[in-house]
């Protein structure tokens, strides 16, 4: 019973990570300092684009947000949370989970785990809660800089909204983690894991990108987890899309039940 309530392996996993959280902090701290910093020196530029309609265009891939690029609220949303985000924090954060368990298979240290009195299923539980503090750390330290460099530019932005946004991105970040985890599970080899973890996130875009710029393709949307985040409209409006919520959320739930099924079952040569 005090394996099971001393969360060895999730503690150890926290430490094992964390010089990358506190790096990826600093480096998406940074990036958010910069791209809201920049937004007074595009904004004359940008307007001119509205009036023009050369924002048009940009509907097609970026959806309503690229209308409304010229705002704060736009081009925050499209320059750091769409891209920085919602795509790259993604994809290094699914690289992470994706050879979490891999990485001690090639390196032999899982026979270490299964020596110990734990179960399969806690070890890949623990995994996964060994990784919520790197999403919750870069997550908010990045809010925080946003709402210091909204501050200091003296643009408005609604502070409220801005930590809803950063609520519902949690449990779009969470699903990455289990898809990774369970990738990971599945493919001993953690560099071919993370191929297939970018691999995904990128096919999540293409499937979201292709599914709002094509009518007879729209249901493909539904295939990525980006389509339930919707940031743009908790970042303009404070409108949250509870049933994307629940989905995320149930999404990482099952696939963490199918991780542990799988691992539980799975032959490893030790």
């Amino acid at each position: 019973m005090n394996s099971i309530l001393s969360f060895k392996i999730a503690i150890q996993t926290f430490k094992d990570n964390f010089k990358t959280t506190i790096i990826l902090t600093g480096l998406f701290g940074i990036m958010a300092v910069v791209y809201a910093g920049m937004f007074p020196s595009f904004k004359d530029l940008l307007d001119q684009m509205a009036e023009s309609g050369g924002l048009d265009p940009f509907s097609s891939f970026f959806g309503p947000a690229a209308m409304d690029m010229n705002s704060y609220v736009g081009f925050l949303y499209l320059e750091m949370y769409q891209i920085f985000i919602i795509i790259i924090l993604a994809i290094v954060i699914g690289f992470i989970a994706s050879s979490i368990v891999s990485k001690e298979v090639e390196l032999k240290t899982i026979d270490l785990f299964m020596s110990n009195p734990v179960s399969r299923k806690q070890i890949i539980f623990e995994k996964f809660i060994g990784l919520i503090p790197m999403v919750l750390i870069i997550n908010f330290i990045t809010m925080i800089a946003i709402i210091f460099t909204t501050s200091a530019i003296g643009e408005t932005l609604d502070f409220g909204y801005l930590f809803l946004t950063h609520i519902i991105l949690i449990p779009y970040l969470l699903a990455i983690v289990a898809i990774g985890i369970l990738i990971s599970v599945i493919i001993d080899e953690k560099m071919k894991g993370a191929i297939i973890m970018i691999a995904v996130i990128i096919a999540m875009y293409v499937y979201q990108t292709m599914g709002q710029m094509i009518s007879s393709l729209e249901f493909i949307k539904y295939f990525s987890l980006m389509y339930y985040t919707n940031a743009y409209e908790v970042l303009k409006f404070g409108k949250v899309d509870v049933a994307g919520f629940i989905i995320l959320s149930t999404a990482t739930i099952l696939l963490l039940i199918i991780t542990m099924i799988y691992f539980e079952h799975k032959d490893l040569r030790l």
